[in-house]
């Protein structure tokens, strides 16, 4: 077994050099960027937020028929930080009634590759992630 996880990680570029870079800051504490980075964004609804926008702008009404589970409330509290984030922008046209939509900015579009890195080991795990979920819900 430990043959295996070694030549996975020989596989692995990225592990040997997130191990460096860790290696280099041995706490995770709040000056960490990691950590920052993931306080801000690594959360359930903000991470399907920004897919569900990944393929467009969207109106609320559309944004809460994609994300299945996410409430009102919620989806418009994720939005506000999003947007003061600078990763969402709202666009309110002048029309009866008002239509407000919202899309990607520059700084939210460029969550794309890790989002991607995120997607591509979910469907190499897909058989092991499955049983967790159904396993944990």
């Amino acid at each position: 077994m430990d043959g295996i996880i070694k030549g996975q990680r020989e596989k692995n570029e990225n592990y040997f050099k997130l191990q460096q870079s860790l290696l280099l800051k041995s706490s995770l504490d709040e000056s960490c960027i990691l950590n920052q980075s993931l306080t801000l964004i690594a959360n359930k609804w903000t991470l399907l937020i920004l897919m569900a926008l990944m393929q467009g702008s969207k109106r609320s009404s559309e944004l809460l028929r994609q994300i299945q589970g996410i409430s009102p409330k919620m989806l418009n509290q994720t939005l506000k930080i999003l947007i003061n984030y600078g990763m969402v922008v709202r666009t309110v046209f002048p029309e009866v009634p008002p239509r407000v939509e919202y899309e990607l900015t520059e700084f939210g579009i460029s969550t794309a590759d890790p989002l991607m890195a995120l997607l591509n080991w979910s469907v190499s795990w897909e058989p092991q992630l499955t049983k967790l979920y159904k396993q944990t819900f």
